[in-house]
Formats: structure tokens, C-alpha cells, sequence
């Protein structure tokens, strides 16, 4: 779908931007998923449905996760990403998510009147009401509540206390509507692309100055394939979605180690990204004949700094 497409779909408006989510998602999901190609779709799928129920979108339009297959780049008959998805899902066992018939129809928030946000729940309006709004949908009609974004621990849940991403934002990663909706109106970008962005943010979030990782330790920490991930860092820098500092003149496959520096990743604002793909600054990549002519002449050079250097205490020593 194209981004006005999914805007005007969605119903989107400029104040139904911030969505916070929880830092821990990236290793639970490494951890409960064995198709690591579906890690970033599980991600996009929790990302939506804690936006749609935030803003309160159920009453709003009908949605339901045939329509949701298709903003996330798949066919609505899709069956492949079901078990994400489906009552008992893969995210229903995690405690990510609860299925249920009951949602909000809208919502306030007050800082001042001591309740903060506050939902009102379909299941609170008068029957004739409720009735209506169901003979809309389905019999079977069910969404997603996002318990992550209501409690963060089992023993917040019992307590009855809120400190999910909803109401606190300690450990987590704001990632705003636009660059979802940007992410999913281009294909080469999708669910990966998004998935990426988001791990940078939150890595730029705590480093403030920009995140510094090599590429091999960035595909370990996201849990997707070198090769997935390389491609699609590339295609977030053609959108300008990232920027990327090279600390080094040169990459040569003979640097060792210790001789290499990890990148410098920042992510970049929604207003800076690209309409359309555009080369960017590579580093630049040396053959193994250049690098071993390079580092004769630079071994010739220290080599000349040092006798420059004796030369100089020698004269110095000499009584005039």
C-alpha cells in the first residue's frame, strides 16, 4: 500500500504520532522465534496493533488482520505469518499480546486530573450501542491487547499497577507512526527495513552521539542473516533513514582486527528521509595489492620519522 493509502485508512493524524515500545522486545522475539524472517514481522505486527489500540482505532473503522496482512507488504490470504498473529499465536504465548472481543472506543489523556490516559472501553456504553457497533463486525470479531504496553512484569499485572509502555517509558524506543507508514509504502524497505531503523533508534536513544557497532555484530544482536541485514542498512541509507560515520580511510579484507573501527550509525527524522532511493558516501575499499603497497609506505615513513628523530638527538648531544 502506498503511504497515503495507509493514512487515510488508518484515519492518521499528526497527534496520533509517539508510540513507545519496550527495549527487551528485540531479544524475546530472537528468542521465541526459529524463522528469523519473521522476527521483524512479529515486530511491525506489535508495533500496529499497540498504535491502534493507543489511539483507540477499532471503533473507529473495521480492521482486522486480513487488512493488517496487506499494510505489512502481504497478501490478506496470506497463510504464513497466521501462527504470529492467530488466537494462542506465537505473540499470545510470549505475553505480548491477549486476544480479545472487547476494545477502545476512545481515549483522553489529562496530566493534571491525576489518571493520566484513560480508555473508554466498547464494554462500557450502553447494550444498544454495543450491539450496533458488533453487527458491524463479525461474530468472531477480535483484537489485540498489547500487555506489554499495560504491564511490563507478572507482578505488575497482579498488582494491578500501570507501568507499561503506555504510562512509562524507561526502557523503551519512540518510534513514530510516520516512519512506520513510511516503511511499509515501500517494499524494498518493509518489516526489515522498519525492524533495523527501530534497533538503531533505541541504540541511538542511549547513545546520544551516535551508535558504534560493526556490521558482523549488528546482524548477532538483531538476529537476522549478515547478508539481510547488509542489504537492507543500504537501502536505509539510500532513503536517508540513517547516516553513517566511517571511522577509518579504508576497508581492505587483509586489516586485521584490531586494525578495524565499527561504523557510527545515527537515525535520522522522518522529515530528513529520501522519496526515492539516492547514492550515498561509501568508504572506500582498497584491492590486497593496494593495502600491502600502503602499509610499505607507510612502514617507510615511520621508518624515516624515527632516523629523523635519532638524527636530531645526535646533533643535540654535540658540545656546539
Amino acid at each position: 500500500m502506498k503511504f497515503e493509502e495507509i493514512e487515510k485508512y488508518l484515519r492518521f493524524n499528526e497527534q496520533e504520532t509517539n508510540i513507545y515500545i519496550p527495549n527487551e522486545i528485540f531479544k524475546d522475539l530472537q528468542n521465541n522465534f526459529k524463522k528469523t524472517n519473521h522476527i521483524p514481522v512479529a515486530y511491525s505486527y506489535y508495533y500496529l496493533i499497540c498504535w491502534l489500540y493507543r489511539y483507540a482505532k477499532y471503533g473507529s473503522f473495521n480492521i482486522d488482520n486480513k487488512k493488517i496482512k496487506e499494510i505489512l507488504g502481504y497478501h490478506q490470504d496470506s497463510k504464513g505469518i497466521d501462527y504470529i498473529m492467530k488466537k494462542g499465536g506465537v505473540l499470545d504465548l510470549m505475553e505480548y499480546t491477549i486476544t480479545q472481543k472487547d476494545y477502545p472506543l476512545s481515549w483522553r489523556y489529562d496530566k493534571y486530573d491525576g489518571y493520566g490516559l484513560e480508555f473508554e472501553m466498547l464494554s462500557e456504553f450502553p447494550e444498544e450501542i454495543q450491539k450496533t457497533l458488533k453487527e458491524l463486525q463479525s461474530r468472531k470479531y477480535t483484537i489485540k491487547y498489547p500487555v506489554k504496553a499495560f504491564h511490563r512484569s507478572k507482578e505488575s499485572e497482579e498488582d494491578s499497577y500501570e507501568d507499561g509502555t503506555f504510562f512509562e517509558v524507561d526502557n523503551t524506543h519512540l518510534v513514530p507512526f510516520e516512519v512506520f507508514m513510511f516503511c511499509m509504502s515501500k517494499k524494498e524497505i518493509g518489516c526489515t527495513g522498519f525492524y533495523l531503523w527501530s534497533y538503531l533508534k533505541m541504540q541511538n536513544q542511549k547513545f546520544v552521539n551516535g551508535y558504534d557497532v560493526a556490521m558482523h555484530q549488528l546482524a548477532i544482536d538483531i538476529g537476522l542473516p549478515k547478508m539481510t541485514m547488509v542489504d537492507h542498512l543500504k537501502t536505509l541509507r539510500q532513503y536517508n533513514m540513517v547516516g553513517v560515520i566511517h571511522n577509518q580511510e579504508y576497508f581492505c579484507l587483509l586489516l586485521d582486527d584490531g586494525k578495524r573501527k565499527a561504523n557510527t550509525y545515527k537515525t535520522n527524522e522522518y522529515i530528513t528521509f529520501n522519496d526515492s532511493p539516492q547514492d550515498y558516501e561509501k568508504i572506500k575499499v582498497v584491492e590486497s595489492r593496494e593495502y600491502i603497497d600502503l602499509m610499505k609506505e607507510e612502514a617507510e615513513r615511520s621508518r624515516m620519522k624515527i632516523q629523523e628523530g635519532r638524527i636530531d638527538i645526535s646533533l643535540d648531544q654535540l658540545p656546539f
